[in-house]
């Protein structure tokens, strides 16, 4: 079967102008041969975005010649060894035209310890090679990895990353799943900012897996004192048997809750009271079958919210997470100050 096309794709005839800067995203399924790639991918590498992505088999045809041993050698690093990915190669666009690109990216483990799949995050650094050079593997760490969504069965997931208007903000959005060992499952967006994110998605997942409530999670997290920060943050708990979902946020936004067509801001946390062991306060909403959350980061506006909102009718009608996000994309596309990215939690049960 071809691979499946990604929800945040445009239309065929979208435009595919390139600015500098540029970041795209990629994983490929290496039991599936599946390839899911962002729309910015597609515009970096010149490409119809109406086409399935290309394999890993499939990649090196794009790059130039001189390149193919390196990009080889640090696919194979990546899914042999479990190295990171990091360094710059060439690609030659349809057009003939040639953009130097920064790959990074890791390889996601299954339970035997052996590659499953891979992701990578590509940026367009062309304007900083005007030469068509590339260089060898960049220095420091590679950005912390987007695990696959993985969250109880009764859970229907999708996300969606909308990158900024250039120039690149140090902040990055982010959304993460992570399934607990009793059913129940953490999900998380927000800004990430700082030079080492893996520690602190690392300080998420440990404390999730502690059974550590949203509203004390994000408490321990202002007190880590690490260079990195996880900013304008919404974490929340679901619990499968009875279908709640507890939350906590530090910043702006809440989650938005489609329900029999209707879309509506869900009730924010009140404060908690002086001398409380969080800073934070905890709301708790008890979910239906069919209703549909949004969680979003504050780089979404006022206006952007309110047109999310207004799709309920739209949304009630789509059968699955991925389709739910192929109508977001369509409504807000990209352009926003900074990233922004949005996570459909669809409730199948």
């Amino acid at each position: 079967m071809p691979p499946p096309v990604s929800a945040d794709r445009p239309p065929a005839g979208h435009s595919e102008s390139t600015p500098f800067g540029q970041v795209g995203r990629a994983e490929w399924g290496l039991l599936t041969d599946e390839a899911d790639w962002s729309v910015e991918l597609y515009r970096i590498l010149g490409l119809d975005p109406s086409a399935p992505a290309l394999t890993l088999d499939e990649l090196p045809a794009l790059v130039h010649e001189e390149d193919r041993p390196r990009l080889t050698a640090m696919v194979t690093g990546c899914l042999v060894d479990a190295r990171p990915i990091d360094g710059e190669f060439r690609v030659r666009r349809p057009d003939d035209s040639v953009r130097t690109v920064h790959m990074r990216g890791e390889p996601v483990l299954g339970t035997d310890g052996g590659a499953v799949s891979m992701w990578a995050v590509i940026r367009d650094m062309s304007e900083l090679r005007p030469h068509g050079r590339s260089v060898g593997p960049a220095a420091g760490p590679p950005p912390a990895r987007r695990p696959p969504l993985q969250a109880p069965p009764t859970l229907d997931l999708a996300a969606h990353h909308m990158p900024g208007t250039p120039p690149v903000t140090a902040a990055a959005d982010w959304c993460d799943v992570l399934e607990l060992p009793d059913g129940a499952a953490l999900l998380s967006v927000g800004a990430l900012t700082g030079p080492d994110p893996a520690t602190l998605l690392g300080a998420v997942h440990g404390l999730a897996l502690a059974n550590t409530p949203p509203s004390r999670l994000l408490a321990v997290l202002d007190q880590l004192g690490t260079t990195t920060s996880l900013r304008g943050a919404v974490c929340c708990h679901y619990e499968p048997q009875n279908r709640t979902f507890t939350w906590a946020r530090s910043g702006r936004p809440v989650p938005l809750l489609f329900r029999d067509g209707t879309g509506r801001r869900t009730a924010a946390p009140d404060d908690p009271p002086p001398g409380a062991d969080a800073p934070y306060g905890q709301a708790e909403l008890t979910l239906r079958p069919g209703d549909l959350l949004l969680l979003h980061t504050e780089r979404l506006g006022e206006t952007d919210v309110e047109r999310l909102l207004g799709l309920g009718p739209r949304l009630s009608t789509a059968r699955t997470a991925r389709e739910c996000v192929r109508l977001l994309a369509g409504e807000l596309g990209a352009g926003q100050d900074g990233d922004a990215c949005v996570l459909v939690v669809r409730v199948s049960g």
